[in-house]
């Protein structure tokens, strides 16, 4: 794939609750508006093509034949993981269909995530509490520690409001990467529809609209 990451334009979302939701309201809102749009998601519900998707469209079986066929010895040799062969199936699929711009969802961390390893135009936060806890560890400020790690330098960050001490840690991990992140995401308008329920979709559906004017 000749390192397809370093040319596709994208935006990574990173958190622990609300990724998988704000990725949909957020690639919905950019396909609406005419754009090319790939999105990396996961887990998957029913089959594996969930998970990487052109404009609502499952990537087919056929492709991700040809793309284990092609790279079998690689994966095997550089005992890549699943997620980490998913990833990189993602990226390939992408630039080899052109999309205008990738969302992808980061996994269960952010400094040692495959998706970290993307070049993105913009990263968004969603809400960050305890989880993976077996690998992160049990306590709030470690489990945010690895997860602002996959901030990267300039790269404008947008975030749900978080609690004062999560902010505290993502502000100055972006403040030693010459960003800053916007907690700001405007007023909920009662003409905003979504078929997910929850008074925190509200934050996800604000994150995803911010997202989509900052582009």
């Amino acid at each position: 794939c000749q390192n397809p990451r370093q040319k596709l334009k994208s935006i990574q979302i990173i958190g622990t609750n609300g990724k998988g939701s704000t990725a949909a309201f957020l690639s919905n809102i950019l396909i609406c508006h005419g754009l090319k749009v790939g999105l990396y998601t996961s887990p998957h519900l029913v089959r594996l093509n969930e998970r990487i998707q052109i404009n609502r469209r499952c990537i087919s079986n056929d492709y991700i034949n040809e793309f284990i066929s092609l790279y079998k010895n690689k994966i095997i040799n550089l005992s890549c993981t699943f997620f980490e062969t998913m990833t990189v199936l993602a990226i390939c699929y992408f630039k080899d269909n052109n999309i205008d711009i990738a969302i992808l969802e980061t996994g269960l961390g952010g400094r040692y995530d495959s998706v970290t390893a993307c070049s993105p135009s913009l990263q968004l936060f969603t809400s960050i509490s305890k989880d993976h806890t077996h690998i992160l560890g049990n306590d709030i400020i470690k489990i945010t520690t690895e997860k602002a790690h996959a901030i990267q330098k300039r790269i404008p960050c947008i975030s749900v409001p978080q609690s004062n001490k999560i902010q505290k840690v993502l502000d100055n991990f972006a403040q030693s990467q010459s960003t800053k992140i916007n907690y700001t995401l405007g007023k909920y308008k009662k003409n905003y529809k979504s078929p997910l329920i929850g008074q925190h979709q509200k934050k996800n559906i604000l994150l995803a609209i911010k997202a989509s004017k900052q582009l």
